[in-house]
C-alpha cells in the first residue's frame, strides 16, 4: 500500500461524517472508500455505502444538483474490508445528467445505484405540510434508557449503545412500544456536518442518516420496532428524491409510515423536514423483514 494513503477505518472517523464520505480517486471514473459504518451486525450499514455512491457520482458532474437517487442493496458489506465505487457517466444532457454506481466488494458487486442530476429550473412550487410539532428538545433520548451496567441492555437498545454519527431523538415510547398505526416520526442530526456549507456534502449525510430507524417503521404494530434477536431486517432498495437543501447538523424531522407489509417484504415512506417546517427529501424504501424463532435450547 502506498504509505501516503491514510489507514482504512480509523477509529477518528466513526463520528465524522464528512471524514467517512471522503473517496479516493483510483481511476478515471473508480473510487476508493475509507471507511465503513459497521451496523449491529458487524456488516455495513447500508445508508454508509448509498451516501458513498452518491458521493462518487457527485464527483464526475460539475454545474447540477442531485436530486434523485434509487439504490438496491445486492450483497451484505463487511464492515473491516474498502469498498470501490464504479461510476458510468450515462448520459449529460441539456437540464440533466444520469449516473450508474456500482459499489463492490472484494470483486462481488454488492449495491447499484441511480443518480439523477438537474440544473435549476423555475416552474411552480408547494409542499405538504408536517402534521408533528418541531419539538426535538422535548423528545426522548435513547442514549438515556442505556443501562450503565452492558449485561443490563437489551438487546434491541444496543443499536444506541454503539458509537455512531447521527444523533436520535424518539417521540415518547412510539420508538419502542407496539401501539397504533405503522406510523413513526423521530429527529436525526450529524453534529459533524457543522461548518460544511457544500450543498453536495450536505445531501450525502443525509443519504447516510435517511437509512438509520427507517426500516423499522413496518414492525412498529407488530413487534419491537428495532433490529435485535427477535427479527430478521435487511435492506433491499433506497430511494430518495432531494427537494430543497438541507443542513444535516440541526435536527431533522422524520415523518414516516408503512402503507404494506406482505409476504415478508415490507415498505416505508417518509417525508424530512428542517426547523423551519421545509419539506427537504422523501424517502422510500422496502425492507426483507419477518420474525424469528428462538432455536431450542440444547439437549
Amino acid at each position: 500500500m502506498d504509505q501516503t494513503e491514510p489507514p482504512f477505518q480509523r477509529d477518528s472517523d466513526a463520528l465524522n461524517l464528512p471524514a467517512q464520505l471522503m473517496l479516493d480517486q483510483i481511476g478515471p471514473n473508480r473510487f476508493r472508500n475509507r471507511y465503513n459504518q459497521p451496523n449491529m451486525f458487524r456488516a455495513i450499514f447500508g445508508g454508509s455505502t448509498i451516501a458513498q455512491a452518491l458521493a462518487a457520482a457527485d464527483r464526475t458532474v460539475e454545474g447540477r444538483a442531485a436530486h434523485s437517487l434509487h439504490a438496491y442493496f445486492l450483497r451484505p458489506g463487511v464492515a473491516d474490508v474498502p469498498v470501490e465505487f464504479e461510476v458510468e457517466r450515462v448520459r449529460d444532457g441539456g437540464r440533466f445528467s444520469s449516473r450508474r454506481v456500482v459499489a463492490i466488494q472484494s470483486g462481488a458487486v454488492i449495491l447499484s445505484a441511480e443518480c439523477s442530476y438537474k440544473t435549476p429550473i423555475e416552474g411552480f412550487r408547494h409542499q405538504q405540510a408536517s402534521k408533528v410539532a418541531f419539538d426535538p428538545e422535548r423528545a426522548l433520548d435513547p442514549t438515556t434508557l442505556i443501562d450503565p451496567d452492558p449485561e443490563k441492555v437489551p438487546p434491541h437498545l444496543k443499536t444506541f449503545q454503539r458509537r455512531f454519527a447521527v444523533d436520535v431523538r424518539l417521540s415518547g415510547e412510539r420508538g419502542f412500544s407496539t401501539k397504533g398505526d405503522a406510523e413513526r416520526h423521530y429527529w436525526l442530526r450529524a453534529a459533524s456536518a457543522a461548518g460544511h456549507d457544500d450543498p453536495a456534502l450536505q445531501r450525502q449525510i443525509l443519504t447516510f442518516m435517511s437509512d438509520f430507524m427507517f426500516a423499522g417503521v413496518p414492525l412498529s404494530p407488530h413487534t419491537i420496532a428495532l433490529a435485535g434477536p427477535h427479527i430478521f431486517i435487511a435492506s433491499l432498495d433506497h430511494a430518495i428524491w432531494f427537494h430543497r437543501p438541507a443542513r444535516c447538523d440541526d435536527w431533522l424531522l422524520f415523518e414516516t409510515e408503512s402503507p404494506n407489509a406482505e409476504g415478508g417484504v415490507n415498505l416505508t415512506l417518509g417525508r424530512v423536514y428542517n426547523r423551519a417546517g421545509e419539506l427537504v427529501a422523501s424517502v422510500a424504501q422496502e425492507a426483507l423483514q419477518f420474525p424469528l424463532t428462538p432455536k431450542p435450547p440444547a439437549a
